[in-house]
C-alpha cells in the first residue's frame, strides 16, 4: 500500500539524523562479516500492512522459497516511507517499497540506497474529485476554487502537475492543506469545491455525488509518472546481488498473479489479514504494475544512459516541489546514480 502521509519535519529529522549512523554501522557489520560467512544470509524485508505483494509473499512463504536455503528471510512491519528509509540508514531493513517523495528526500540526503524496480503505478487510487455544484468540468475550471489535499504528499504533487498541464499556478487555486480524515468533513460542510485524495476517502466523495475529473493515469502521457519504487541498501546489493534478483523475480511473479488471477490473491489475503474478501479483491484490482520490459522504456526507468526517462523527470520535478515546500535543502545534480537498472535488465 502506498503511504501518502505528508513528510513532516519530524520524519525528515529522523531520517537525516540516522544518516549519521551509516558509516559506524557499516564498520561494525564489516567486523562480523567473516564470522558469518558460512551462515545463511539474513534478509530483512520491510512490508506495509495492506493486502500488498510483500504481505502475500509472507502469507505464502514464497519469498523464502524463491531465495532458497542460503537466505534467512525476516519481515519488519512499517507504516511510512520515512520510517523505511530511516531503518535502511540503520541497516535494519534491506529491501522495501517506498513512495517516490520520501525516496527523493533520502537521495537528497545522500543515503546509500538504490531504486531497482517500479513497484506500483499510482493511477485511479489517487484522484481529483469535485462537487457536482462547483461548476468544475476540467482542470482549467479549478481557477479560484477551493481544493483540499494533504500537503507535501504524492497527491499534492500530482495536483500541482495537473494544474501545470492547464497553465494554472498555485496562486490561481485556493489550495487547502487537509489530512485525509478531514477531507470528507470539509466536503460535507461544503468548505471545499473538490479534493485530490486517495482510498478510502475518494470512494466516499464519489458516493456523495462527486465526479472524478483527473487522476495519475492522466499524467503519464504528459511525462509525469506517480509511482512507488523498490529500494535496496547499496551494501546489501553489493553483498547479495543474487538475493536482490530473486526478490524481484518473485515480486514479478506475484504481480502477474495480482493482474491475471486477483481472486487467488483475495482468497489468501482476506483470512491472513482478517479483512473482507471484497476489500482484498479491490486492492488486487487497483494494484497497477508493469513488466520488466516496460520498466526499461523511456516512459519509466529508461535504458542505461537515459537522462530524461519518466522516472528521472518525475524525481527531478518532485525534488523541486519538495525544495519549494522547504522539505529538502538541495536536490542531487544527477538522480541517475541512484537508479540501478541492472537487475531489471537480467529479467528481460
Amino acid at each position: 500500500m502506498t503511504h501518502r502521509d505528508g513528510l513532516t519535519r519530524r520524519d525528515l529529522g529522523l531520517l537525516a539524523a540516522n544518516l549519521g549512523v551509516v558509516s559506524l554501522a557499516g564498520s561494525l557489520m564489516t567486523l562480523g562479516r567473516s564470522a558469518r560467512a558460512q551462515e545463511a544470509a539474513k534478509v530483512t524485508l520491510g512490508h506495509f500492512s495492506s493486502a500488498n505483494q510483500q504481505n502475500f509473499s509472507k502469507a505464502t512463504g514464497s519469498m523464502q522459497k524463491a531465495m532458497g536455503a542460503k537466505a534467512q528471510v525476516e519481515y519488519v512491519g512499517v507504516t511510512t516511507g520515512p520510517q523505511v528509509l530511516t531503518a535502511m540508514a540503520g541497516n535494519s531493513i534491506d529491501l522495501c517499497n517506498v513512495g517516490s517523495s520520501p525516496m527523493v528526500v533520502a537521495m537528497s540526503q545522500g543515503l546509500p540506497v538504490s531504486m531497482v524496480y517500479v513497484h506500483k503505478v499510482i493511477k485511479d487510487d489517487e484522484s481529483l474529485i469535485v462537487r457536482p455544484d462547483a461548476g468544475i468540468r476540467t482542470v482549467a475550471d479549478l481557477k479560484g476554487k477551493k481544493i483540499g489535499c494533504p500537503f507535501n504528499s504524492s497527491a499534492h504533487f500530482a495536483l500541482l502537475a495537473a494544474m501545470r498541464s492547464a497553465n494554472l499556478t498555485a496562486a490561481d487555486v485556493q489550495l487547502i492543506n487537509l489530512k485525509p480524515d478531514a477531507v470528507l468533513s470539509a466536503w460535507q460542510r461544503k468548505d471545499i469545491d473538490g479534493a485530490y485524495i486517495w482510498f478510502p476517502v475518494a470512494p466516499k466523495l464519489l458516493a456523495d455525488g462527486g465526479t472524478m475529473i483527473f487522476n495519475g493515469s492522466n499524467l503519464i502521457p504528459l511525462g509525469t509518472v506517480i509511482f512507488d519504487a523498490i529500494v535496496v541498501r547499496d551494501e546489501f546489493k553489493r553483498q547479495h546481488p543474487e538475493l536482490v534478483l530473486a526478490y524481484l523475480k518473485e515480486l514479478n511473479r506475484i504481480n502477474t498473479l495480482y493482474r491475471e488471477h486477483p481472486e487467488q490473491m483475495a482468497d489468501v489475503m482476506a483470512p491472513f489479514l482478517q479483512i473482507e474478501r471484497d476489500m482484498a479483491l479491490r486492492v488486487a484490482r487497483t494494484t497497477y504494475t508493469i513488466s520488466p520490459q516496460e520498466m526499461l522504456t523511456e516512459t519509466w526507468m529508461g535504458a542505461p544512459g537515459s537522462k530524461n526517462s519518466g522516472v528521472q523527470k518525475t524525481l527531478r520535478d518532485q525534488a523541486e516541489f519538495l525544495k519549494a515546500a522547504d522539505q529538502i535543502k538541495a536536490a542531487p545534480s544527477d538522480f541517475d546514480k541512484f537508479i540501478d537498472r541492472s537487475f531489471v535488465q537480467k529479467m528481460v
